[in-house]
Formats: structure tokens, sequence, C-alpha cells
């Protein structure tokens, strides 16, 4: 038998290479592969600033861009004004036209968490409703009027009071909702539910409830336009009457009912159980309202 030594030479290069190249790929290549994996950006989030503290760096006719947390998408703003929360304009036509969007091509009061990224860099977090109102000033733009974004602990023009929808939009875009869950008592829970709910937050609004059929329970509450809660009475430790406002037909009708709430702490914060709420799901006239 002849031995070819250059076939030999070869071969014995060829083995330790193969070798090296079995570890790569078993071993340093997956390493890699999860490293790409795990460097992929993190949703952005805002920090979670008073407005004591926010409108220092949010200065009047300075510009901004809004961010709209669920989509991404954004657009300017300038700031014109605003006591107790920030009146803003979109600076172009082009800007004004991405808001739009955000709201599905449609105006709407409807909350949305955003972070307000400023001039400088920061991003704060915060919420936006969608409805020009009040008078403009930037020509142009195709806004007629201007919208409010508020900020942590900031309050509305009219009542001076926290609005609920926009502290737990701003907690969406801070990412601090469960924290500030866990501050809580059950009646603030209870108004956070269905707050949650008439804002189309149904992941937050399921997260406080507990028991079956969350998801089914959830999906009725959709055919409503709107919910509101009036008044919320301690029955005993955890019973609770709650008179609830329901809007449908486009809110040209309303249907008004007492209902009666248990709520059942767990996971260090309060849940609603969801025996609780079939009972208003299934008042006469609500699931017929269609027909």
């Amino acid at each position: 038998m002849i031995i070819n030594l250059r076939q030999l030479r070869l071969l014995l290069i060829a083995i330790p290479l193969l070798l090296v190249f079995t570890f790569l790929y078993k071993y340093a290549l997956p390493e890699r592969e999860e490293h790409l994996a795990s460097s992929k950006p993190e949703k952005l989030y805002g920090e979670f600033l008073t407005w004591t503290e926010a409108r220092k760096y949010f200065n009047k006719y300075s510009s901004a861009t809004v961010i709209d947390l669920d989509t991404g998408m954004q657009f300017n703003v300038q700031r014109r004004g605003g006591t107790y929360h920030a009146d803003v304009q979109p600076l172009t036509a082009e800007d004004t036209a991405t808001m739009k969007a955000i709201y599905n091509g449609k105006w709407s009061w409807k909350r949305r968490a955003v972070i307000v990224e400023l001039e400088n860099g920061r991003k704060i977090a915060a919420s936006m409703n969608g409805m020009p109102h009040g008078r403009g000033a930037i020509a142009g733009n195709n806004f007629k009027g201007h919208s409010c974004i508020h900020f942590r602990d900031s309050t509305t023009h009219g009542s001076r009071k926290v609005d609920l929808a926009h502290q737990m939009m701003v907690w969406k875009a801070a990412n601090v909702v469960e924290k500030q869950i866990k501050t809580l008592g059950p009646e603030d829970s209870i108004k956070l539910f269905f707050t949650a709910i008439d804002q189309g937050e149904m992941k937050l609004a399921g997260s406080l409830l507990d028991g079956e059929e969350e998801a089914a329970i959830l999906e009725l509450f959709r055919n409503y336009d709107y919910i509101r809660v009036s008044a919320i009475t301690r029955l005993n430790d955890n019973i609770f009457k709650v008179n609830v406002l329901l809007g449908y037909d486009s809110g040209r009708k309303q249907l008004q009912k007492d209902i009666s709430l248990k709520m059942v702490k767990k996971n260090s914060y309060w849940h609603i159980d969801v025996g609780s709420i079939v009972v208003l799901l299934q008042q006469p006239g609500l699931n017929s309202r269609q027909s």
C-alpha cells in the first residue's frame, strides 16, 4: 500500500479544522445568536416626572417630539401654554396628519400613553388626548385649536382635579402600572378598572379581574361606547355598590345600573370577582341593544 504524503498532510490539517468548526457551530454560534436576540431594542419608556418638574423643562413655546407608545408613530408639537398641564399644537400639517393617523383618522378625547422627547433629548412619560379644542395660533398646521398633554399629577383646567384616565396612561408610558396598582385601595381599584375599560386598555382591566372567563367578559365590554362610574358605596369589608353608566348606539343611548362588586386581594393588590361583573352584563337590555 502506497501512502500519498501530500494527501496525508492535507488530512492532518483538515481534521483539526473540522473539529474547530464543529465546536464553534455547537457552542460559540448559539451564544452569538443568543447575544443578538438579547440585544434587540427594548420598548421605550419615559421618566415618571411630576408636572411641577416636567414644566421646568417643557417651557412655553419650546418644541418636543411626541411618541405614541403603542404604535411608535411620532410627531412634533409646540407648547403654547397651559397652567395645570401642557397645551400643545402640532407644528406642521404633516405632524397633524400623523397625530390623526394615531387616532385611526378620527379626532377623539381618548387618552393615549406617549413619550414627550424634549429639545435636550430628555424623555418624559405623558398622556395625550386627540381632540382639537380651544384656540390655536400656528398657521398652516391644519389643526383648529390645541390639544392637551398631561404628566404625573397634572390636573384639568376646568375641575382642577387629577384625571385618572390621563394618569393611567402616564403610568403605562413610564412602565409603572403594576407598581401604582399596588398602592390603590379597593375603591380606587374599581375606578381604575372601569376607566381602563372606557379607554380600551383591556390588558390592564383584565389584570384587575379574578376568576375564569376573563377574556369573554372583557370582549362583551367592547360593545359599549363609554362607561362611567358615578358613585361607589362600601357595603361591608369587601362588597361595594357601584353605580355604572353605559353608553351605546354611538353614545345616543344610556343605561344606568347599580351593581354589587366583590373585591378580592391577591398578589398585593385588589381584584374584582368576575362573577360580580357578569351581573352587570346580564342586566336586561344590555346584550340585546343592537337588535
